[in-house]
């Protein structure tokens, strides 16, 4: 006890938190899953280290501990930023993944299944990244070897391949829409489509976001909600500043250039009550 006192790893207990082989119907926590991987992408973990961590885990005897495993490496790798998108592509991560499908627990058809869907959609994910493209050799190898993939998902594969990953976290002491000085109780919290952020006031809804392979519900702040579900437009180059509308703009990534910023708003026949107040409220917060 003493000793696990001055030894102690959140990195590695967390990780063995996410991945134990007791976790409900061997599937992983999807919302801790992306905190921890906002964690990574804050830097408050370093990425080397959780790479290191992951692969150590990798070494475990149970495929299930395995397969939840390359789950959480897969979260990471979409969500968690550049950084440790390069250490999961190293060659020495790759070639533990794939070592697997000769392991004894390579014969569980499920972690065979999984080990070839993740690298084929992080071959296409780094194709045009050059520091990050073993992944695509190893893809190559592998369909020269005989290895049948599963059907790529062309559509949500697509989108994720677009933009690759996720905006970089911003910083501020204050909320990014409505001003609201962050304290102890009045924490921030981090729009997933912009990576701005806001207070819970200003991000309190929730939506999934295909294209940054978000599937399941995550917080978004009120402008992007209303982009993202097309009650309103997507700015151009030529959006308000923070300071004048409340919620940046995005970067050109994420932007689509063929909107004009004096172009109305786009409105969607029969939204809810809620999705109107937001639309008013952003209408009122461009005035």
């Amino acid at each position: 006890m003493f000793a696990r006192l001055f030894y102690e790893n959140p990195i590695e207990d967390e990780i063995n938190r996410l991945t134990d082989e007791g976790v409900p119907n061997h599937e992983l926590e999807i919302a801790s899953a992306l905190n921890f991987a906002d964690r990574v992408r804050s830097k408050e973990f370093s990425a080397k280290d959780v790479a290191r961590v992951l692969s150590k885990r990798l070494e475990h005897h149970n495929p299930v501990v395995q397969m939840l495993t390359l789950s959480l490496a897969d979260i990471c790798i979409k969500n968690g930023g550049s950084l440790i998108q390069l250490e999961i592509s190293k060659r020495e991560f790759i070639d533990q993944i794939v070592g697997l499908l000769e392991s004894k627990t390579g014969r569980y058809y499920e972690l065979t299944q999984l080990v070839l869907k993740l690298i084929q959609e992080w071959a296409h994910l780094f194709k045009n990244n050059t520091e990050m493209g073993y992944p695509c050799g190893v893809y190559e190898r592998l369909k020269r070897s005989g290895y049948s993939f599963p059907k790529l998902d062309v559509v949500s594969s697509g989108a994720m391949i677009e933009t690759a990953s996720p905006p970089e976290w911003e910083d501020s002491p204050v909320c990014q829409r409505c001003r609201t000085q962050f304290t102890f109780t009045n924490r921030k919290h981090h729009c997933r489509h912009c990576g701005k952020c806001f207070c819970n006031d200003c991000s309190s809804n929730t939506t999934a976001i295909p294209k940054f392979g978000l599937y399941d519900p995550v917080r978004v702040c009120h402008g992007c909600y209303l982009r993202l579900k097309k009650i309103v437009s997507e700015p151009d180059n030529a959006s308000l500043s923070i300071g004048q509308s409340g919620f940046g703009t995005q970067s050109g990534a994420y932007r689509s250039n063929s909107v004009s910023a004096s172009r109305p708003a786009a409105t969607v026949p029969d939204v809810s009550a809620e999705d109107e107040d937001l639309k008013r409220a952003i209408e009122l917060s461009i005035q």
